[in-house]
């Protein structure tokens, strides 16, 4: 029965040979990109345009005549490993060590930064996630020298996890503080590789991990969205933020993208080498089962759902030596 059948496949490929062919060639073209990253397909910015393309907001809480730090450190590494081995000594040992500020706050004592940039997180039972992103990111921001903070906003058990309200809150919530003008809305389960990658906002929204391990480091489709995203405080305004209806696994960063588009905004990427990230491993969610209905509403919805129509709770707030926590309830009628 086999020889039957390898004989009939090769009457058919000495037969068909355009249909194998082609055949061959739409496999080819679909595996390709997979094992040579190096294509791309998409328009990016390179090292040496970075300084064009970030968006200066000068932090008030140095003298005018202070001297500036540099936009992007010349001196950085142009590639490193993310560090997945926790070290709970090296944690516990890092305040102190670097300097950090109670509530996870950090900023050059030698030079003003450019930019004071919030990095948000949406949260819920990945205490091993944060552990190791807090034990890579703090040195990380620091080679940079960059003002920042970090804001881990945890949702109670109440209800299905809603990540889009999370980032909505998290921007608000950081809001509170003075002189915040960039905000990184950002997967605790992702680490960067790259030093020159830098954590600031772009002359338009940013899409920061177009290069992923789990994606061989290729951008699977041009309108992902997701993982790592940056905006100023005028852009995710401007497209109301996040939809606050998505509960569940997936769909917030679609109708994200699909915002940009409404408003007529353009994503930016920087080159693939430079937007490298490394994924922890965690279990796959439970998708949520009404996504694609409310993606077919994006523009009916968008003006009347997000931050102008943000309902929450604040449960308690702490101030941890790495970062500031925020516990919410995000459906508190």
């Amino acid at each position: 029965m086999n020889r039957y059948r390898i004989r009939k496949a090769v009457n058919l490929a000495s037969s068909k040979p355009l249909e194998l062919s082609i055949v061959v060639f739409i496999i080819w073209a679909t595996l390709y990109p997979l094992r040579f990253p190096n294509i791309r397909g998409y328009d990016y910015i390179k090292f040496n345009e970075v300084k064009d393309d970030l968006q200066m907001c000068l932090v008030t809480r140095r003298p005018h005549d202070f001297k500036l730090c540099p936009l992007v450190s010349q001196d950085l590494d142009s590639f490193k490993l993310a560090n997945k081995v926790f070290n709970r000594t090296l944690l516990e040992e890092m305040p102190k060590k670097l300097k950090i500020s109670p509530g996870g706050r950090w900023f050059p004592k030698h030079c003003s930064s450019w930019q004071r940039v919030a990095i948000i997180l949406p949260y819920r039972n990945r205490k091993a996630h944060l552990d190791i992103f807090l034990q890579n990111i703090h040195p990380f921001l620091q080679a940079q020298q960059l003002d920042y903070g970090i804001f881990v906003i945890e949702q109670s058990e109440k209800h299905k996890f809603n990540r889009g309200k999370l980032f909505n809150i998290g921007f608000l919530e950081a809001l509170k503080e003075p002189d915040f003008c960039c905000f990184i809305f950002h997967d605790v389960d992702i680490l960067p590789e790259s030093p020159q990658h830098t954590y600031g906002c772009s002359e338009e929204p940013r899409h920061m991990c177009s290069a992923l391990d789990t994606f061989r480091y290729v951008l699977p489709y041009p309108d992902l969205f997701g993982g790592v995203v940056a905006f100023t405080r005028e852009q995710f305004s401007t497209v109301n933020g996040y939809s606050n209806m998505y509960f569940g696994w997936g769909g917030e960063d679609d109708d994200l993208c699909e915002r940009l588009l409404l408003k007529q905004m353009k994503i930016r990427r920087w080159a693939p080498e430079m937007s490298r990230y490394t994924m922890l491993y965690h279990k796959k969610e439970v998708p949520n089962p009404l996504r694609y209905k409310l993606l077919n509403s994006v523009k009916e919805r968008m003006d009347k759902d997000g931050l102008n129509t943000l309902d929450y709770k604040i449960l308690s707030t702490d101030l941890h030596p790495l970062y500031t926590r925020v516990l919410v309830d995000v459906n508190p009628k």
